[in-house]
């Protein structure tokens, strides 16, 4: 039996993932207009990755304070909030006022409160459904989240193409909508809560960095995130930057790349959520993955074919979805209700301040040299780091 058959659970996941969505299309736009306005693949990288630079830095400090709020209050006040940022870059668009400035400024905005929703967000699915039902929910809400990250750039590049900036941002905008009502009314179960966190912050901090330092197989999970999100998933968030300074394309040949992730990103979701959701199960296809996505990831920087790339995207899609899913379903299955939110936080700020940090410098990189050197060399310097450390650290006895 699946998470699916519990009613709220099924509402909360459609509504969640249609939100989802439209946070990856909108930044997808975001960094499309940025890069048209500046033709700098400084300012596109940055402006597009300041949706997740927040969260890496600021995550296991919001987590503390999430473990003792109410989520169903905090989740509504946040996506409300994130709803009226995207009403403000929807009409700033309209009346055709967007600047530099307000790009980045409402991106920037837009981070901080994705900051303060992940440690809601990783710890909401934990109340939605009964235990028996939680290894599912956990791994349905980790595919959700993992493909909306590159399956809405590809709706982004599919609406850039076909219509235009201020449909992408209205369809990005009303894609908030439908979790709303779904939040207000669905029922939750009761929590553990953490009752001394209010009068000890730091110590609840550390708590949590030491819980995922010290179990093994989330540290090692954290590894294996941190090589993905710096070496691999960072080119994913600057596909704009991409279209533009290597394949010279417009917007269909945005849209044809992205809508490739996706689809890699759509095949693993539906893979992982097939198979039978273990640790053990999980644990096996993290390295293999991590491997592939590196090695294909260096090969981006060897062509200028749009078709080629595209195909290699899928496999990047794919490989890269498949790790963020397990380590995430990994951490969930391994962790109490007490250090959920602190110990998930570290999850997200390693893999969004990873990728925030490698896409920076392929962008920053992209001002001086060709952005394809690398392209070239940025997956495989990722890939004799994880080697030496493996080896060096756990003597080739990883897994």
């Amino acid at each position: 039996m699946t998470a699916f058959s519990n009613k709220a659970f099924l509402s909360y996941f459609v509504s969640n993932s249609l939100a989802l969505l439209g946070i990856w299309i909108q930044k997808i736009g975001v960094g499309w207009l940025t890069w048209h306005i500046t033709e700098s693949t400084f300012w596109t990288s940055f402006v597009t990755l300041a949706l997740m630079a927040p969260a890496g830095i600021l995550g296991p400090f919001f987590a503390v304070l999430a473990e003792k709020w109410n989520m169903r209050k905090a989740s509504l006040v946040l996506k409300i909030l994130m709803f009226l940022i995207g009403v403000l870059i929807w009409y700033l668009q309209l009346i055709n006022a967007h600047t530099l400035f307000t790009l980045a400024f409402l991106s920037i905005l837009q981070g901080l409160l994705s900051a303060c929703y992940h440690p809601v967000r990783l710890v909401f699915v934990s109340i939605v459904v009964p235990r028996a039902l939680l290894a599912s929910a956990i791994g349905l809400n980790s595919a959700s989240f993992n493909a909306s990250r590159v399956i809405g750039p590809a709706f982004a590049g599919f609406f850039i193409a076909f219509y235009d900036l201020q449909v992408t941002f209205l369809v990005a905008m009303l894609s908030y909508i439908p979790l709303i009502p779904v939040l207000i009314y669905m029922p939750l179960r009761s929590r553990k809560i953490d009752l001394t966190v209010a009068t000890k912050y730091i110590d609840s901090l550390i708590e949590g960095g030491r819980v995922a330092l010290d179990t093994p197989i989330i540290f090692k999970g954290l590894f294996i995130v941190l090589i993905n999100a710096f070496f691999v998933r960072g080119m994913l968030e600057i596909q704009p930057t991409i279209a533009g300074e290597i394949l010279n394309a417009n917007s269909s040949g945005l849209s044809l790349i992205t809508a490739s992730a996706g689809l890699g990103a759509l095949l693993a979701s539906v893979w992982i959520g097939l198979s039978k959701k273990t640790v053990g199960n999980h644990i096996n296809l993290l390295v293999p993955m991590l491997l592939s996505g590196l090695i294909i990831s260096s090969i981006i920087g060897l062509t200028n074919n749009l078709y080629f790339m595209s195909l290699l995207f899928i496999f990047i899609g794919f490989s890269t979805t498949t790790v963020g899913i397990g380590t995430q379903t990994i951490i969930q299955l391994e962790v109490d209700d007490i250090h959920r939110a602190r110990v998930l936080t570290w999850w997200s700020s390693i893999s969004f301040g990873s990728l925030t940090v490698g896409g920076m410098i392929l962008g920053g990189v992209g001002e001086f040299i060709p952005m394809k050197f690398g392209l070239i060399v940025l997956p495989v310097l990722g890939l004799v780091i994880f080697k030496s450390f493996v080896y060096f650290r756990f003597k080739n006895s990883f897994i």
